[in-house]
């Protein structure tokens, strides 16, 4: 694989690393894998792979009864469109911008601690009339708390980076890394963003040392990354409830920048797609990049 493809992905795994480390809070139990459910959400006609149709009631039957008849099943419940709705805006208060219509209909099924769950949620994918199906086991995200601070990361550009805004636009510096200049207009920038309470400067040292710290279970992946292949960042910490949509928009735009990850952005979109199977909709989260 060439460099500059490798550190495209190590810049992906060390974005989603900081998410992983805020998905349970500190000191939380492990949640065990069989109390978590399957959630099978239906088609509608937003859903890929449905025809642009909702499930039908024949098709809705027949998932039912399929999930009844598995030995491994202990216990299927259904959840109606309107009873999702209303779950969606007690928890978003709101916010989100989805309509009724929107949301799929669903069963959630509990399984025996010894059940092949993999496989469970593979033959229920191949129904028709199934558009999803999240293992919850596997996809658990904690709800961000209100009282928490939101964390962003923004990856500055690296040598011969691929992103179109390290390459373009930046004169001399074009496929170059960060200069000194860009990064001294990116913290005058940083600083007057709205809600802001604090940001560090993380340089590639640390960078592969909490990498390395975080994957210590996989020293095979350690191995062959480098402490070259670490982007540098800035972290930043803002208030919660913080509306900075379009500075966020902005600082993604400035020279020097590669990309701008919003933790909490991405556990919403999470969330919406493993409790309430949506995606790929105009909800208040777009523009989490």
């Amino acid at each position: 694989m060439k460099r500059w493809l490798w550190r495209v992905a190590v810049a992906a795994v060390v974005a989603f690393s900081g998410m992983a480390a805020q998905v349970v809070p500190a000191g939380a139990e492990p949640v065990p894998g069989n109390d978590r459910e399957i959630a099978v959400f239906l088609c509608t006609p937003s859903a890929a792979d449905c025809g642009k149709r909702y499930a039908t009631a024949k098709q809705r039957r027949d998932v039912e009864t399929f999930l009844r008849a598995m030995p491994e099943v202990t216990e299927v419940r259904f959840v109606s469109r309107e009873a999702s709705y209303q779950a969606l805006r007690r928890e978003f208060a709101g916010k989100e911008k989805v309509r009724a219509k929107d949301l799929p209909e669903s069963f959630r099924v509990r399984v025996t601690e010894a059940a092949d769950r993999r496989r469970i949620a593979t033959s229920a994918r191949s129904r028709p009339g199934v558009a999803l199906v999240v293992d919850q086991a596997k996809q658990h995200v904690e709800a961000a708390s209100p009282f928490q601070l939101v964390e962003v990361s923004v990856f500055l550009c690296m040598r011969d980076a691929a992103d179109p805004g390290c390459r373009h636009g930046r004169g001399k510096a074009n496929k170059a890394a960060a200069t000194a200049k860009e990064k001294k207009a990116i913290v005058a920038f940083v600083e007057r963003i709205p809600g802001l309470e604090s940001y560090e400067f993380e340089d590639q040292k640390t960078a592969y040392r909490n990498f390395a710290e975080m994957y210590a279970a996989n020293p095979a992946l350690v191995e062959a990354v480098r402490e070259s292949d670490m982007p540098e960042s800035y972290r930043l910490r803002l208030r919660p409830g913080v509306r900075w949509g379009s500075s966020r928009t902005r600082l993604a735009g400035m020279p020097g920048v590669s990309q701008v990850f919003d933790y909490g952005c991405r556990q919403k979109d999470l969330r919406l797609l493993t409790e309430y199977g949506l995606r790929g909709i105009e909800t208040a989260t777009k523009g989490c990049e």
